[in-house]
């Protein structure tokens, strides 16, 4: 269901809001995937992985050598981790290397969050409940 123009705004609003207070925190929200979205590279390479896993476990199994089904049950495993998450240990180093970055932007938009909450009226969470009041009324 497509969000109607007025909730788009505000949508909108919200965001810059979140940019201007938590900047590194919005980055690392960006960064992350939302809602199941999968890096389709990541989610294939570890499908891969886990069905190599899955062959050198069967392989470990059928010569009756248990280090080699174990390391074929570990591989498997990792490939099954890969593919949900997406290899998530590289995009948090490359957010902590932004993050970085972010501070120095940081510094830089502390001069846009000064004049963000004035012309709203408060900082962002009275403007959340402001606009969470306004919808109740609604």
């Amino acid at each position: 269901m497509p969000l109607s123009e007025r909730e788009q705004r505000l949508l909108k609003e919200l965001e810059q809001q979140l940019q201007s207070d938590d900047p590194g925190f919005a980055s690392s929200l960006e960064e992350s995937p939302v809602g199941g979205a999968f890096n389709v590279r990541n989610l294939v390479l570890g499908l891969l992985v886990t069905v190599a896993g899955i062959g050198v476990l069967i392989a470990g199994i059928y010569q009756q050598w248990i280090p080699l089904g174990i390391a074929g049950f570990v591989i498997m495993g990792a490939g099954v981790y890969f593919a949900t998450t997406g290899g998530s240990v590289g995009p948090k180093n490359k957010g902590n290397g932004g993050n970085g970055n972010g501070n120095g932007g940081g510094s830089g938009g502390s001069g846009p969050r000064s004049s963000a909450p004035s012309p709203s009226g408060g900082n962002f969470m009275t403007n959340l409940e402001q606009k969470w009041e306004e919808r109740r009324r609604s």
